[in-house]
């Protein structure tokens, strides 16, 4: 029972990683651009309130409603490349909580923008309105992310988490 609940532990703060580096990212973006109204909490997580009607458009509106996205999967590469080195620490609650990051940080943006989108809308409004591209187009892009980030975690951090436990 007690490694269950570490389990769930170690997946909760990993959650709660994400929600400040990928919210954090918007909020700095929403200070700079002068767009800050505030912060709201849901239900499963933050949202960033910005002025209405949005004053910014184009590549900037992609890039705030984008990047959040881009910096926490670029994280979970980081954190992959580098699991072999994480793996040598000696202390297992670190290994742990990296291991719940690494594969938040892979996973969780890409489903949400490929498929829960088609509930939750989010980001990918203002990446398509940005862009100028269809939401299709998007969703794509992110499925093959998904897909491929599927198969690194189901494949390699996986496996070499548990063999190395």
């Amino acid at each position: 029972m007690k490694r269950v609940l570490r389990r769930y532990l170690y997946f909760i703060l990993a959650g709660i990683t994400y929600l400040i580096i990928h919210e954090g990212v918007h909020i700095i973006q929403a200070k700079i651009l002068g767009i800050y109204k505030g912060i709201r909490l849901l239900p499963l997580g933050i949202e960033v309130l910005i002025i209405q009607p949005p004053t910014i458009e184009g590549f900037t509106l992609a890039a705030f409603s984008g990047l959040s996205s881009v910096v926490t999967v670029v994280i979970g590469y980081i954190l992959f490349i580098f699991s072999p080195r994480i793996l040598k620490l000696k202390k297992q609650p670190v290994k742990n909580y990296l291991y719940y990051v690494t594969f938040i940080f892979l996973l969780l943006d890409p489903l949400y923008i490929s498929l829960l989108s088609f509930y939750v809308g989010g980001d990918i409004n203002g990446i398509a309105v940005g862009l100028n591209l269809p939401y299709f187009a998007i969703r794509s892009i992110y499925f093959v992310i998904l897909v491929f980030n599927v198969y690194l975690v189901y494949k390699k951090l996986y496996p070499a988490y548990v063999i190395k436990q």
